[in-house]
This record gives C-alpha cells, sequence and structure tokens, in this order.
C-alpha cells in the first residue's frame, strides 16, 4: 500500500492506562550495577511498568474505554467501529474486541476485531480506523482504536537484553468523522520489510512458554536504514519540508535508536518528545502515551504532527496527521 491519504476524521480523545507495579533498571538484580547504568544511558529506560497477575490486556483496555467514554460523553450505542491492536491477547480465540464487545454491550452494527501488530500497530491501526469510518454512511461516524500490550507475559526473566527494556501499557483512542469529509486527516506511508522477520521474535521453549527474543544490532540497523526514508518519502508526498510537523513522536523503541533517527533527519530535538525514562518501550501503545505525557505542555504551530512506529516485522509506518484533540490524557495508573 505505501503512500495514501484519508479524509475526514480526526482524533478526538487519548486515554492511556499503565499498570500501577513499578520496576526501576538502576535496581534490576539480573545487573551489575555497571550494567544497570550502561543500560540507563543506552536506552533511556529507568522505570518499566509491569502488569500483576490479575491484570490482562483485555481489562486494561475495558479501564481505558470507560475512561474515554466518560471524557467525551459518547455512549457504547453510538460505536460504528472498535479495533483492537495487540500481541499479547490472553486467549487466542475470541477476539479482545469481540470480548470487550459482549463485556461493554456494544450494539450488533459495531464493526469489531483485532490486528495482531506490534511497534507499527498504532499506525496501522489508525490508518485502518480512518479508512473504516470513512467508508460508512453514517454521519458523524465513531470509532474506538485500542493499543497496547502486557509485554511481561513475554519476557524470560533471565534474558538480559529484553527484561530492562519492554514495560506494560495500553492506550485508546476516540476517533470521529467530521463535517467535511473532505478534508485530508492524514497522509500514510505504511512498509513491511520481512527479511526482518527476527529482529524481534518470540520462541516456544520447553515449558511450553513463548519468550520474545531480541536482536539489538539487527533492529538498530534496520530501523536506521528504513524509518528516515520511510518518513522523508511521507513528507515529500504531503509536499511539505521537514521543519513543517509540530512534533516528530517515535515509537520508544531506545534512546540510542531514536536520536539516530532524529540526527539523520537533523530534527530539533525539542520536537522530538520521549517517555522512554518513566515509562519505558510500551510497543503499539507507545506513540499516543507519549502524546499523553507531553501533549499539555506542547505548543503547536502548523497543528500537524508527524507519527512513526517501526519494530516487530520489520513493520514500519508513519503518518502526518492534524491533531487537536478534545483532550490527551497523561497516562493513568490502576
Amino acid at each position: 500500500m505505501a503512500l495514501s491519504k484519508t479524509r475526514g476524521s480526526k482524533i478526538v480523545g487519548i486515554v492511556s492506562i499503565v499498570p500501577k507495579n513499578t520496576e526501576d533498571n538502576l535496581q534490576l538484580d539480573l545487573l551489575s550495577e555497571t550494567d544497570r547504568e550502561a543500560i540507563l544511558l543506552h536506552t533511556g529506560i529507568r522505570f518499566r511498568r509491569k502488569a500483576n497477575y490479575k491484570q490482562n490486556v483485555k481489562e486494561l483496555y475495558k479501564k481505558g474505554i470507560e475512561r474515554l467514554l466518560e471524557q467525551l460523553n459518547w455512549d457504547t450505542s453510538s460505536i460504528d467501529v472498535l479495533i483492537c491492536v495487540t500481541q499479547t491477547p490472553q486467549i487466542a480465540i475470541p477476539s479482545i474486541a469481540c470480548q470487550l464487545h459482549g463485556d461493554m454491550a456494544f450494539p450488533l452494527n459495531t464493526l469489531s476485531y483485532d490486528i495482531n501488530s506490534g511497534c507499527s500497530g498504532f499506525v496501522y491501526g489508525l490508518h485502518t480506523v480512518n479508512t473504516l469510518i470513512s467508508s460508512l454512511e453514517k454521519k458523524n461516524a465513531r470509532a474506538i482504536l485500542c493499543c497496547g500490550d502486557i509485554s511481561s507475559q513475554l519476557i524470560d526473566a533471565e534474558d538480559r537484553s529484553v527484561k530492562p527494556i519492554f514495560s506494560d501499557a495500553v492506550s485508546v483512542i476516540g476517533i470521529e468523522m467530521m463535517d467535511d469529509k473532505t478534508a485530508i486527516s492524514g497522509y500514510f506511508n505504511l512498509q513491511t520489510e520481512g527479511s526482518g522477520q527476527k529482529a524481534i521474535f518470540t520462541e516456544k521453549m520447553e515449558d511450553q512458554n513463548q519468550y520474545m527474543r531480541l536482536n539489538g544490532i539487527d533492529v538498530f540497523n534496520y530501523s536506521l536504514k528504513l524509518v528516515p526514508n520511510n518518513i522523508l518519502e511521507l513528507l515529500k508526498f504531503a509536499e511539505k519540508d521537514v521543519e513543517f510537523p509540530d512534533l516528530y513522536v517515535f515509537h520508544q523503541a531506545n534512546k540510542v535508536i531514536n536520536d539516530a533517527i532524529s540526527r539523520k533527519l537533523k530534527l530539533n530535538i525539542e520536537k522530538v518528545p520521549s517517555s522512554l525514562y518513566e515509562f519505558g518501550n510500551t510497543a503499539s501503545a507507545s506513540i499516543p502515551l507519549t502524546l499523553g505525557s507531553i501533549w499539555n505542555k506542547t505548543i503547536t504551530n502548523s497543528g500537524w504532527i508527524l507519527l512513526s512506529g517501526f519494530g516487530v516485522g520489520f513493520s514500519l509506518a508513519s503518518a502526518l496527521i492534524p491533531f487537536e484533540p478534545k483532550f490527551c490524557s497523561v497516562p493513568e495508573e490502576i
């Protein structure tokens, strides 16, 4: 698909949910004191959130949807599309979207399904939702997009390369059709480089558990080779220059990768927010969670922001969107 446009829709609200339980990389018994300092310097991650044994991604989504509906004064009966982007469902079938549909009494006509995607999943999900609701024969159609993972479910407690990076979180995004259905709601560049499928993957072990494996050098190389070009192609398609977006909100991979991409694009560092120190790598929730962390302190000029997700797959996706939500909440602990 690569380059495309969507029309008529807008993000009106974002809620992010994180588990209250916090782990500190500077207190991580798995590493020596020297290695702990090196991890913080390299990744930019000090704190990570970890769900307790009672929490799962569906329950976090449910809490986020409740908060979103309350903030927007929406009712479940008004929702036309419900999409969940995750790689950590508690059960394989039925989909989380269908479970939420039943648990929260969404109407029969609410289109509901899951997307199995990781680090690029928010941008892919946003494109999917924008396309779906713009095709509906309904004025002011509404959608809810849920993104995020309980990544701790996939982590080997003794894996020194994975454990200090990944964190549990979800984001729930409200999207609505505008009165002007011809207005551009986003420019998108969606790409896949399947030769990078082994950069991040899961492996089934003898105990029958699946654990995430990470080849850090491959992730860095694919990211630096592909992401800047993906963004530049997108800006050319939108007929905008690098200075145009108010913000560049990257997937929160790690500090070294995101700094390298920023340098390659020659970005003003003030335009590149980070939530890594406080929240770590929160998979497909990382872009909306980062927006919630900084939005109330952001001064806009163009009213447009650039989003870029990249990772598992190797999948990458960028979007240039107008962004003036009714609210964009700081992450809420539960």
